[in-house]
């Protein structure tokens, strides 16, 4: 099992590495902001035919969640795609890979939202929406993983970045409050931790924040990866 950073339409990259690794009957789990929306509609397709059958001469298997760096229609139809190597994983879907049962829960906030063209490459329902009663209705079963493509608010990052705030204080004078939404968002999804600590869930993946780091609190081992990152979970 792979899992795979933000690729901001960098897809090629991971093709080459693929093709480099030699990497054959495997399973990728790419955690957000693969960048479908920004190229017309039919280029997007296009591409994620390429991918789908370049995977298929592999025997690999790709899983792909939505970041806010995507827009969410692609994981609403998808299943008109006709694709069977590349899975556009809709948000609280589970799925069992190499005997492991993965949660995937997508989107997040854009922090340059109001520097984007609505539609173009920004759509408001990029965001993470939780969803407490399916949650508790996943963890009545096991949970082994989760991937998210924003993380919960007890792990890294503890503190926004300059740039971060820098479009904090850009909302501001235009009367939004953006801290209080990327607090919210990632309180929301300390909720989701809460829930699958007691389902057992021992490591969670995810990307946004565009740096590697990796941490264990308590019995579950975070990691954040970074832009284009390959981690190959033993």
């Amino acid at each position: 099992m792979i899992f795979v950073g933000d690729l901001h339409g960098g897809y090629p990259a991971l093709l080459d590495n693929i093709g480099k690794k030699r990497i054959i009957d495997e399973s990728i789990i790419q955690v957000g902001d693969w960048g479908l929306g920004f190229a017309p509609l039919t280029d997007d397709l296009k591409a994620l035919k390429r991918v789908d059958d370049f995977l298929r001469e592999r025997d690999v298997t790709l899983y792909i969640i939505r970041g806010n760096h995507d827009n969410k229609w692609y994981w609403d139809n998808a299943q008109k795609f006709g694709l069977k190597h590349v899975h556009l994983v809709k948000d609280y879907d589970t799925r069992i890979i190499d005997e492991q049962r993965l949660l995937f829960i997508g989107g997040g906030i854009s922090i340059d939202r109001n520097t984007r063209k609505l539609n173009k490459d920004y759509w408001p329902n990029e965001i993470f929406k939780l969803n407490e009663q399916l949650v508790q209705n996943i963890c009545s079963h096991r949970v082994d993983i989760v991937v998210s493509h924003i993380g919960p608010k007890s792990c890294w990052p503890y503190k926004f970045t300059p740039l971060v705030e820098y479009y904090i204080e850009q909302e501001r004078n235009a009367g939004r409050d953006l801290r209080a939404a990327l607090l919210a968002e990632r309180k929301q999804m300390e909720t989701v931790l809460h829930h699958v600590k007691t389902a057992g869930v021992k490591e969670w993946y995810y990307g946004h924040y565009h740096e590697s780091v990796t941490e264990q609190i308590g019995n579950i081992i975070f990691r954040c990866l970074d832009i284009g990152e390959l981690y190959h979970r033993s």
